[in-house]
């Protein structure tokens, strides 16, 4: 069921699809996903219409175990992302529409 479909033969698919070189595609395709790292860098959602929402989540400071040695160490503080898919979407990929 789950090809994977790698950022060259994704940024292919989307030169085809804008008629424009598969570089400019992938330079496209940088630049986006950069734009949206830069944004939740700064705490800022993104929200892409009829695709859903990316926002930044801050994972707290936790106690941790190597699985090896059985040691408690402490895991700090990270920002990590979540995304919410938009109901278009969901339907989009559940061909409801």
């Amino acid at each position: 069921m789950s090809d994977i479909v790698n950022k060259n033969s994704f940024a292919r698919e989307l030169a085809k699809r804008l008629n424009c070189t598969n570089s400019l595609a992938k330079t496209f395709i940088k630049e986006y996903n950069d734009l949206i790292a830069d944004k939740i860098q700064e705490g800022c959602a993104v929200k892409i219409q009829y695709f859903g929402v990316f926002s930044p989540y801050m994972r707290p400071e936790r106690i941790g175990r190597n699985p090896q040695t059985g040691d408690r160490c402490k895991i700090s503080t990270k920002t990590t992302m979540k995304f919410r898919s938009s109901k278009y979407f969901l339907e989009k990929i559940n061909n409801k529409k």
